[in-house]
């Protein structure tokens, strides 16, 4: 398997895992297990923002990798 195939595919799993943490931290919130220091409310929506952030980096120096490695020939 090439390098780039691997990097993909791990590139996949933690955007699979971000997005879990995501949702466990909504649903926790939502249910009351946890408690934010503000509203319910700002707190999803502070966290769907930042959450949505951090996908789209790792997305992104991901895909960059990614296609400089094809580019490279590996």
């Amino acid at each position: 398997m090439k390098p780039s195939t691997r990097l993909l595919i791990v590139l996949l799993f933690s955007e699979a895992l971000l997005a879990g943490i995501w949702i466990w931290l909504v649903s926790g919130i939502q249910s009351g297990s946890l408690k934010p220091a503000g509203t319910p409310a700002e707190a999803i929506a502070t966290m769907s923002s930042t959450m949505g952030t951090v996908m789209g980096v790792v997305a992104a120096v991901g895909l960059v990798s990614v296609f400089l490695m094809r580019r490279k020939g590996n």
